[in-house]
C-alpha cells in the first residue's frame, strides 16, 4: 500500500511559475493511513492495491488501486446537504461558486484555541469585500499542526458572528485552513448558518502563506458525485495575468 504520509503537509511542490502565471497548489491530499478525526465511526484512509504489475493476469504489467475514504479528511467542499435536510448535494453545485476572484484574509493574529469573529473578517477585509467574491481564510493552522495528536482540539475556529458577516457580505464561498466550528460545539452553529444561506465551505487547505496578494483566482471545483454532502476538491490558486489575480 502507499505510505501515509502523518507530517506536516508540503510534499508536493508549493507554487510553479508558468510564463506570466503563478499557480499555488493549496491541497491538502489524501494519503494512505493518513491523520483522521478520532472516533469509531469515522474511518481511515485506506489507498488498497486491487492490481500490480506482477499479478496482472493479463502479463501486460498494469496497476489498480481503490480508493477508501471519509470525504471530509482531506481538502474538500461541504455541501449544504451535508446540515440542511433537502439541501442540495455536491452534484447540484454550478461549477462557477470555485472557479473565479477570491480574497485572501490575513487572520494569523488568531492563536490556538482562539475565534475568528465578524470583527476580525472586517479588519482584514479592509474594504475590498463585496458580493460575489469567494473567500480564503488564512491562520496558517493547517500547515504548522498537521499531524498533531491534538489538531482537532485547539485550532481556531469561526464565531457565529463570522459566519453571518459572510452571509451579509454575500460570499460565494468559504474557504479556510483551521477548524469551522468551535472544538465540542455540538450545535455546529457556523456550519448551519452558511450552508442554510447556500455557502459552500471549502475545508482544511493549506499554503496560504504562499499568496503574494490579497486576491487571487480560486479554481477549487469538487469531484461530481451524485447525491454526495461533501467531495473531495485539488485547491489551486493563480496569481498574474488573469482579473482579480495580481494581488
Amino acid at each position: 500500500m502507499a505510505s501515509g504520509h502523518t507530517g506536516r503537509p508540503g510534499q508536493q511542490p508549493n507554487a510553479k511559475e508558468v510564463g506570466p502565471l503563478r499557480i499555488i497548489d493549496l491541497t491538502l491530499g489524501y494519503s494512505h493511513g493518513m491523520p483522521a478525526y478520532g472516533t469509531a465511526w469515522y474511518s481511515q484512509v485506506e489507498i488498497r492495491p486491487l492490481m500490480t504489475p506482477e499479478t496482472d493476469p493479463t502479463g501486460h504489467g498494469r496497476r489498480f488501486s481503490q480508493f477508501v475514504f471519509n470525504p471530509h479528511n482531506a481538502t474538500h467542499v461541504d455541501a449544504p446537504s451535508h446540515f440542511v435536510p433537502g439541501g442540495k448535494n455536491v452534484s447540484d453545485l454550478e461549477p462557477d461558486r470555485f472557479i473565479g476572484p477570491a480574497l485572501v484574509l490575513d487572520l494569523t493574529h488568531r492563536g490556538l484555541y482562539e475565534p475568528v469573529t465578524a470583527d476580525d473578517l472586517e479588519a482584514a477585509a479592509g474594504g475590498r469585500m463585496r458580493p460575489g467574491l469567494r473567500l480564503l481564510l488564512r491562520t496558517d493552522y493547517v500547515d504548522r499542526h498537521w499531524g498533531d495528536p491534538d489538531f482537532w482540539q485547539k485550532p481556531p475556529y469561526l464565531a457565529p458572528s463570522a459566519a453571518d458577516w459572510c452571509v451579509e457580505q454575500g460570499a460565494a464561498l468559504v474557504g479556510l485552513d483551521f477548524l469551522t466550528e468551535e472544538p465540542g460545539d455540538r450545535d455546529f452553529p457556523v456550519h448551519r448558518r452558511l450552508l442554510e444561506a447556500d455557502i459552500p465551505i471549502l475545508e482544511y487547505l493549506r499554503n496560504l502563506k504562499a499568496l503574494r496578494g490579497p486576491t487571487v483566482w480560486l479554481m477549487a471545483a469538487p469531484m461530481l458525485v451524485e447525491g454526495a454532502e461533501a467531495a473531495p476538491v485539488r485547491a489551486l490558486a493563480v496569481e498574474g495575468g488573469v482579473p482579480y489575480g495580481d494581488g
